[in-house]
């Protein structure tokens, strides 16, 4: 998969979300005017239908205007905290004229309620039900008059009022927990397991910002690829656990005489890929050097014995040697393959001899 197409992928997934978040939003929108009609024809909305009439044509005017009409082409949370805010004022208004603090339409806040918690943030949904919860506590006080505020009726109002605020408090800490799940399955899926550093999706992620960072602000920043010499010959002699310990060693190794800004991921195997931010083409040589010196000399024994491990460096420089992540990292690995080939345990730079005399060997 292409550098490029991981951010694709990265946003193509959230902009998933949110077409599911908007397709779930609409349904609730639809049943909300649905059960108000329902009302209206049902149980008969009195002096006041024809107020209510009005309120909920302008409400599907706005409903068609934001999902028929193309007037936001596209998704957006905003649109979704927007679309909730529009729930919750043709609810409130029905509320009002229905009945105020015993209406039987109060429960339909529910609806804008769980809808928030799920999709639009704890801080969000808070505001939400803080909201109702002023309302309503201000219908309770303009229906009851002074007897709202003596403790019998009081109790009375809040005991209604809890199982909008228990509903909300539950779908929030369910919120969470599947907010702090997600997470966590992105954070595996980007984390490779034996060395913890970020996999290929996660250095995709993080190269991508760096280079929408380095061309906003005119910087330069270096890729290197980093490819163990002597891990199959470990594994040969000592077995595949010491050469696992083997690509751990390397990996502290690497990340000791790094910078803290610069990112080590696993590139497969024994190879690695270092984004080095900020980084002209000779800073970054120097950090090559210090990579492949440090490995040379860190010495390696497994089971009592003693292998000598060294790494062959190549690298590429934004922008430089290419102003495009996949070419630049393409070149990278050609300078490590020149490495390769010219003895290892060494750093070559990019240069267009590298395209004519290194080939995967």
């Amino acid at each position: 998969m292409s550098m490029r197409g991981g951010l694709d992928e990265k946003i193509n997934s959230n902009q998933a979300e949110l077409r599911n978040f908007s397709r779930t939003l609409a349904e609730i929108e639809w049943l909300l005017l649905a059960l108000v009609l329902v009302y209206l024809v049902i149980l008969d909305g009195g002096d006041s239908s024809f107020e209510i009439t009005i309120a909920s044509a302008v409400y599907a005017v706005l409903v068609i205007g934001f999902r028929y009409l193309n007037l936001f082409t596209s998704e957006a949370r905003w649109k979704l905290a927007v679309e909730t805010m529009a729930m919750i004022t043709l609810t409130a208004f029905v509320v009002w004229h229905t009945g105020k603090a015993d209406s039987v339409m109060v429960n339909l806040f529910l609806l804008p309620i769980v809808f928030a918690a799920l999709t639009l943030g704890t801080l969000l949904t808070l505001g939400v039900v803080s909201l109702i919860a002023v309302f309503y506590l201000l219908a309770a006080y303009v229906q009851l008059g002074d007897d709202f505020l003596t403790y019998i009726t009081f109790s009375s109002v809040m005991l209604k009022l809890a199982p909008l605020l228990l509903v909300a408090y539950l779908t929030a800490l369910l919120a969470a927990d599947m907010s702090a799940t997600g997470i966590f399955l992105r954070y595996l899926s980007e984390t490779d397991s034996l060395t913890g550093l970020p996999n290929m999706r996660g250095f995709r992620s993080a190269i991508e910002r760096e280079h929408a960072r380095a061309e906003r602000e005119q910087t330069h920043f270096t890729v290197m690829m980093v490819d163990a010499d002597n891990l199959k010959t470990t594994n040969d002699r000592f077995g595949h656990e010491a050469g696992n310990r083997l690509i751990v060693r390397m990996v502290e190794t690497m990340k000791h005489v790094l910078r803290g800004s610069d990112i080590v991921a696993r590139f497969g195997g024994d190879e690695f890929v270092v984004l080095l931010p900020n980084t002209s083409a000779a800073t970054g040589r120097d950090a090559a050097e210090r990579v492949r010196a440090a490995i040379a000399a860190m010495g390696f024994a497994p089971n009592g014995g003693t292998i000598e491990t060294t790494v062959s460096v190549g690298l590429a420089t934004f922008p430089g040697d290419s102003q495009d992540i996949d070419d630049l990292m393409g070149r990278a690995d050609l300078a490590m393959y020149a490495s390769k080939k010219a003895g290892r345990n060494r750093v070559t730079a990019y240069t267009h001899e590298t395209i004519e005399n290194a080939a995967p060997a």
